[in-house]
């Protein structure tokens, strides 16, 4: 019998507080109903004409603060009864102070812990940690620049204390962005109701990585379907999210259907390394296009363009570049045929400053005439044709198998890929040349920091040369390697005086800065490159298939092709005017690259009626099919 009593006072005592005040009352109440009890029989009373309730109050009063009430009646009886009331008052109050006591401290501590339900709604909602989430929370951040107040959640199965000094610590200033962080397993449903994903305005699956720092695909799916389940309950904001293997995308998609866009990094990022490597600086006008700093694409329905062509939609616009249509039926097409009529419920895509400065020319304030056409200064000059490359793989990791099927659908005929690695990697390099259509390929075995190695490749033979990152190692300790291989290769080109594009992967941004750069070097920072596609994607949906498009080989991909296939050097003209000899191409000419003062400078969306002029070595951007 008492142990059963033990083990049941132990259950209550394990509630929490709630039940131990509830606990504590009822032996208040039940202390005060025996001593009234007791007055009763012994016949003694506050005074001569205290009513039962009287009684009551007086052991209470007695109970909490024997000094508050005088002695009314002096008999011992009265006296003694008042002493066990305000000696079972000492010991109810000191347990209720303790009880309050502990329950506050349980309530700090939940609240370091992080478990408490965020009370927010039209939230973004980030889930999972690491090297990305302070990309994504800085983009995130100048996205919500116009906006008075918005907040970010953050939910990982991290200490929230430590979460919460690490992003004051890498993002001091977060304007008018509220950060709020909590503790909880992403793939759990139960962690998941704490910060409320059916409320949000959009969801950021971050990849989930293990202890090896590498990408499991399958925790993301399992977020996925958790969110899934919670989304039965009511509406949800679309999902982002990034998986590694292009097999996973159709996993996930089965998971979420559409209501979530699944990118595949791994892809992408060997996608973007491709295009780069081949053009130099390009990879700056990837980082202006996806980033919040400068301009981004926008989808804008404009009733007024219903019947006009889409060349015509290309200059109706002074400080919007249109790169695209979404047609009624929801598809999406980058750099339609130019014959291409818009119907009514089709929505253009824009690169411009803002949304609301996807404005035509006719609604301007001033409603300036359309800029002249300078016929006569377009060039007559045929292509320049495309010659085999050499590229130079420096370093392997995962994406380099990527990279090098990708190649085989930019690359001319004839060109050649050597591949140096310290790690013997002959039978994969083989075994991707073995369905190459358009280069050959070879594997040297050797270590890329060591400057013996390099002086042996015939570095500045090359025309492009790609260093990977080995991902194999520590972040820090692969980004020194890179570094080391870099500063090798530059010096050995600068001595050489040979014009070679380099495109360096790195891990962390930061360490970026630690070399002396030119910006005629191109660096693809993967966290970065994937963080700016989701935060673009999460505030945008549609710009989804967009992006898809644009670094797909099969559609429109952005290239930097030389000014002198579009209008005569050294003669002013009117962006309009390249933008009609883009137009002359089945192109769209969105910006461009020179070089001024010894200095490259990339500018997207120059206003139409902007006088340009171009120099040799100066390049066009321009959306365009191979």
């Amino acid at each position: 019998m008492l142990d059963l009593l033990r083990y049941r006072i132990d259950n209550i005592f394990a509630r929490g507080t709630r039940a131990l005040l509830m606990v504590l009352a009822l032996a208040l109440v039940v202390l005060t109903g025996a001593l009234w009890l007791v007055m009763s029989i012994a016949r003694v009373s506050p005074g001569p004409d205290a009513s039962a309730w009287d009684t009551v109050w007086t052991i209470f009063v007695y109970t909490f603060d024997p000094t508050g009430v005088p002695y009314s009646d002096g008999t011992w009886q009265y006296r003694l009864i008042m002493l066990v009331a305000s000696l079972g008052g000492v010991f109810i109050l000191s347990l209720l102070v303790g009880i309050l006591a502990n329950g506050f401290a349980e309530s700090i501590e939940r609240l370091r812990k992080g478990k408490s339900l965020v009370v927010e709604t039209g939230h973004t909602l980030v889930l999972g940690w690491g090297e990305q989430v302070f990309s994504v929370l800085h983009e995130l951040i100048i996205a919500n620049a116009n906006k008075r107040s918005a907040c970010v959640v953050v939910m990982a199965d991290e200490d929230k204390v430590m979460m919460e000094d690490a992003i004051r610590a890498r993002i001091p200033n977060t304007m008018t962005t509220r950060i709020v962080c909590r503790s909880g397993s992403p793939i759990d449903v139960t962690d998941l109701t704490i910060v409320r994903p059916h409320l949000a305005k959009s969801i950021i699956v971050l990849e989930t990585r293990d202890a090896a720092s590498v990408a499991d695909d399958a925790l993301t799916i399992k977020t996925l379907l958790a969110l899934m389940h919670l989304r039965k309950e009511g509406g949800m904001g679309p999902i982002v999210a990034t998986v590694q293997e292009e097999s996973s995308v159709h996993v996930a998609n089965l998971v979420a259907g559409n209501a979530a866009r699944i990118l595949p990094s791994e892809l992408m990022i060997s996608q973007i390394i491709t295009q780069t490597c081949r053009q130099p600086g390009l990879s700056l006008v990837y980082t202006e296009l996806l980033d919040f700093d400068g301009d981004e694409l926008y989808e804008v329905n404009e009733p007024s363009l219903v019947g006009k062509s889409f060349a015509d939609v290309l200059q109706a616009y002074e400080t919007s570049s249109v790169v695209g249509v979404k047609f009624a039926d929801g598809t999406t097409k980058v750099n339609p045929p130019m014959s291409t009529i818009l119907q009514p419920d089709d929505s253009i895509i824009a690169l411009s400053a803002d949304d609301d400065t996807v404005v035509l020319r006719s609604s301007l304030p001033s409603a300036p005439p359309p800029p002249p056409i300078n016929v006569e200064a377009l060039s007559t000059a045929p292509p320049t044709p495309s010659r085999p490359e050499s590229i130079l793989v420096l370093g392997w990791n995962e994406r380099g198998q990527f990279i090098l099927q990708e190649l085989d659908n930019y690359v001319p005929a004839g060109t050649t890929i050597h591949v140096v690695d310290n790690v013997d990697r002959s039978s994969n390099v083989h075994t991707i040349g073995a369905t190459a259509s358009n280069y050959t390929i070879s594997f040297t075995k050797g270590n890329t920091v060591t400057r013996s190695v390099l002086d042996t490749l015939n570095v500045p033979s090359f025309t492009s040369i790609i260093i990977l990152a080995n991902e194999t190692i520590g972040i820090q300790e692969a980004d020194a390697a890179t570094l080391l291989t870099l500063l090798h290769v530059r010096d050995i080109t600068q001595r050489a005086q040979a014009d070679v594009n380099v495109v360096t992967e790195m891990l962390d941004g930061r360490n970026r800065a630690l070399a002396s750069m030119d910006s005629v070097n191109d660096f693809i920072i993967s966290n970065t490159i994937i963080s700016l596609l989701l935060t673009q994607i999460a505030e945008n949906p549609d710009l989804y298939e967009v992006f898809r498009d644009l670094f797909d080989a099969a559609g429109s991909e952005l290239y930097l092709r030389p000014a002198a296939d579009y209008v005569q050097l050294n003669t002013p003209v009117t962006m309009a005017t390249v933008v009609h000899a883009a137009i002359q191409k089945n192109e769209i000419a969105i910006g461009c690259k020179y070089k001024r003062n010894g200095q490259w400078h990339v500018e997207l969306n120059a206003p139409k009626s902007s006088i340009v002029s171009f120099e040799a070595h100066d390049m066009i951007v321009v959306v365009a099919e191979e």
